[in-house]
């Protein structure tokens, strides 16, 4: 009755558990709710082959994405140690000895000399009293599928960048188009207008600003070509490929900006859902949380079972036989007294970064709805700034074509010609910027909402 009593009280002690309520962190925000269309390769809404090919090189060969992998790995594996522990090890123990006795000890046997043989499975298993073991395994699995969330916010972002620094690209080089194509206009009316100075149909002044203005169409191509090559070095690190590759390739045969795609997405209360870097914050608050119980079962002792199973003889040859076997079982129950406030302090340690993951965790709630709440609006902006900028520049263009006509007939001076011009390309580069602002307000959307991202999706992982 005994027995049973104590079998009774040790299965219960086994269920024991020190981990802490949940902290409670608040995630009420007053959202309208609409869903989203947006999927995990929401690039490809974008319909450049070019694009396509660089995202999906990107993330074949992008170290940070690979170094993000490495991380999840070791996240599983060491969910799988932590794991083994509930289980018992087993070892297996091999000895043989030769010995020979003295006769000046107290046993007065001189000279017997005998051998020893043994071979043993030793079984070691420790009962988790206090739910420590299995707390060490919720706080593994959180981090495990933290490390899975932080590989999915990796993805995204590494795409996002090569999404956008791919815009960036093109509209530069839509931009040097522009600016070759207004440097050969330049130097067509310089040319024309030394020869008008020739013959003393201008003044020399007229004919300079020909001049200033090929000079200075020149040094913004030469900027442009600049920043065209630091971008496609910012590229290439990103993909993978040299710079030859992305300017021969790849950007010398994508001639403007894609059409962003409609995006069906608004502020919603499931954008939660939507955010892995907000799943990856919360796993590593439950993680921290376990780590709290793991921490205080340390005030209490520990259990150890060792069970010893095998064959022991002095001669070599009947180590098998049935009355050579032996076996042995023994408990151990251990506690430390003094530590000098070490578990105390273990305990305070675990409790503070279970209190800081929760403040990332609420800040990474608020940092989402506010970054939805951001692209969504310059989203909007852009759109409104796109639309003006394509009307200046329809405004711009019927004016420079009256103010060279005009010109040619005598009804409007030099100057007048010029200032159009100028606008004229002004208008021009403002417009892709125009473009590519709103082509990456689009993205930013995509980013926003996780890029296609589900809680749900990958907790089947």
């Amino acid at each position: 009755m005994r027995n049973i009593a104590v079998l009774v009280l040790a299965l219960f002690m086994a269920g024991c558990s020190f981990r802490p309520e949940m902290s409670q962190v608040e995630t009420k925000f007053e959202y309208r709710f609409e869903t989203s269309d947006i999927n995990d390769l929401w690039w490809q809404n974008f319909n450049d082959q070019n694009l396509n090919l660089l995202v999906e090189e990107s993330l074949k060969h992008n170290i940070d994405l690979k170094l993000a992998y490495i991380n999840l790995q070791s996240a599983a594996l060491t969910l799988k140690n932590s794991r083994a522990d509930l289980f018992p090890t087993l070892g297996i123990n091999g000895e043989a000895s030769k010995a020979r006795t003295s006769g000046e000890t107290y046993s007065g046997q001189d000279n017997v000399k005998y051998d020893s043989f043994s071979l043993s499975a030793v079984l070691n298993y420790e009962v988790d009293l206090w739910g420590r073991v299995r707390n060490s395994i919720a706080s593994s699995d959180a981090l495990l599928q933290a490390s899975r969330y932080d590989y999915d916010n990796a993805r995204l972002t590494i795409a996002s960048n090569v999404v956008q620094n791919y815009f960036t690209l093109v509209s530069l080089k839509m931009k040097e188009d522009i600016l070759k194509e207004t440097l050969k206009s330049y130097k067509d009316t310089m040319e024309y207008r030394k020869k008008q100075l020739e013959v003393g149909a201008i003044t020399q002044i007229i004919y300079l600003q020909s001049v200033a203005a090929v000079q200075s169409a020149q040094i913004n191509l030469t900027n442009v070509q600049n920043s065209m090559l630091s971008a496609s070095n910012a590229l290439a690190i990103l993909s993978g490929k040299s710079n030859d590759e992305i300017l021969r390739d790849i950007i010398a045969t994508s001639d403007t900006l894609p059409t962003p795609p409609q995006i069906s997405a608004d502020i919603s209360s499931d954008v939660l859902l939507r955010r892995s870097d907000v799943a990856s914050a919360y796993e590593s608050l439950k993680s921290s949380n376990a780590l709290v119980g793991v921490a205080k079962a340390a005030y209490f002792p520990t259990l150890s079972l060792t069970g010893i199973f095998g064959f022991s003889s002095d001669e070599l040859d009947r180590l098998f036989v049935q009355n050579a076997n032996t076996w042995s079982l023994a408990g151990s129950l251990a506690q430390s007294v003094f530590d000098y406030g070490r578990r105390a302090n273990n305990v305070e340690l675990a409790e503070l970064s279970q209190s800081a993951n929760a403040l990332k965790y609420e800040q990474a709630i608020k940092a989402a709805l506010g970054e939805v709440r951001v692209a969504l609006h310059n989203r909007k902006s852009a759109a409104e700034v796109y639309d003006e900028t394509q009307a200046l520049l329809s405004s711009q263009s019927k004016i420079y074509d009256l103010a060279s006509a005009q010109y040619e007939t005598g009804y409007a001076d030099h100057l007048t010609l010029l200032d159009s011009q100028r606008n004229l390309l002004s208008t021009r580069l403002v417009a892709v910027d125009a473009a590519l602002t709103l082509n990456n307000s689009v993205v930013e959307i995509y980013k926003s909402f996780g890029g296609g991202f589900k809680v749900e999706q990958n907790q089947t992982k």
